[in-house]
């Protein structure tokens, strides 16, 4: 964006100076003076266009209030992307959740009833609407497995899958990291197109993907929490996209560099991120100190719910929310900069900076 906006100005720079040129009228002073009324229109203009939106709306109730919530924000994203979230050749969606604290700090069920109504009125059956999260006994304690049909599990009518399961993992995509392996890495069998958890034949340096996220998806969408991690420093947006999705995980959390690192590069590979539509984040508790296990002494509620395209701002203002209940709490602050922000920033993910971020109310535009 940033070159799209230098080559601009270039161009409508050297158009003005022939025209100004041809005009024996302006002066030196004057041209000075236009060139430096432009340049700094310009550059402010630029300088928007760098901003990450979070968009926020404010909640009366953490019932009722989801499905209007949900319903403005995904309105919001459609007029300002000119995109419409409708069913495309696949005719599916998909809901990645987190369930990894327990049942009193997974992505809430009121929360994911609303977007799944919202994707419904725009054309999708809930027959083909996915809700995906890494372990099958934190989503069955969360309150996601509800129906059991023929050996699968469905909430409410919508699939869910346990990528625990190994069913939904192939041989040929993987994320294959140099960090060294642990014993206890989840093996794979090289006499079969899947991966299984009884091989004798482990590969360990490969974290294998989802391939329902990557192939079989119109689009999917994000519903992340907030907590602190002993070694992520926050359990967010980012982690729930990237982390939670892959097998073997546990193996990059070893330190905060193997994490950081592991976390960006799992979300920037193509086939997974660019079907990754939007991101929202669930105040409705948030955790600051004690995780990444859940604790109700250090969860706190804010009645808002965020959603933005850009994971790393989302996770910048949980890092700043998490922070602010630490200094009043009497506790030492995470770090900042975050080495997993700055890592996801670096490679293009998102805006780690404060300054590169606004925070704009759907209520108040209402």
């Amino acid at each position: 964006m940033i070159i799209y906006w230098e080559n601009l100005l270039k161009a409508i720079l050297r158009r003005s100076l022939y025209r100004i040129r041809s005009r024996p009228i302006f002066s030196a002073k004057y041209l000075s003076l236009f060139l430096l009324v432009f340049l700094e229109s310009m550059l402010l203009i630029a300088e928007e266009e760098k901003k990450s939106i979070v968009w926020e709306f404010a909640l009366d109730n953490f019932e009722g209030a989801y499905s209007e919530a949900v319903g403005e924000l995904l309105l919001e994203y459609e007029k300002s992307s000119g995109i419409d979230l409708v069913p495309g050749s696949k005719k599916k969606v998909a809901l990645k959740v987190n369930t990894r604290a327990g049942e009193g700090l997974s992505t809430p069920l009121n929360l994911v009833r609303a977007t799944i109504e919202s994707l419904e009125s725009r054309g999708f059956d809930r027959q083909s609407i996915l809700i995906i999260d890494f372990s099958s006994f934190d989503l069955k304690a969360s309150g996601f497995y509800q129906e059991v049909k023929e050996g699968a599990f469905y909430f409410e009518g919508c699939s869910v899958l346990a990528l625990n399961s190994f069913k939904y993992f192939e041989s040929d995509w993987f994320y294959d990291s140099p960090i060294p392996p642990l014993l206890k890495d989840r093996p794979y069998n090289k006499d079969s197109n899947s991966v299984s958890s009884n091989s004798i034949a482990p590969i360990f340096r490969q974290s294998f993907l989802p391939t329902s996220l990557l192939f079989e998806v119109d689009f999917w969408i994000n519903l992340a929490v907030g907590l602190d991690d002993p070694v992520l420093g926050v359990d967010g947006v980012l982690a729930n996209a990237s982390l939670w999705n892959v097998s073997n995980h546990r193996r990059f959390l070893a330190n905060e560099s193997t994490a950081a690192v592991a976390v960006a590069e799992i979300l920037g590979i193509p086939e997974l991120n660019q079907h990754l539509k939007l991101h929202f984040v669930a105040l409705e508790k948030f955790q600051f100190i004690g995780g990444p296990n859940y604790n109700s002494l250090y969860s706190r509620t804010e009645p808002v719910l965020w959603m933005s395209l850009d994971p790393v701002a989302l996770d910048r203002l949980l890092v700043d929310l998490i922070n602010r209940e630490r200094r009043e709490n009497g506790f030492q602050e995470l770090a900042i900069p975050n080495l997993q922000l700055s890592y996801a920033s670096k490679i293009g993910l998102g805006e780690d900076s404060i300054d590169a971020i606004t925070l704009k109310n759907i209520n108040d535009a209402k």
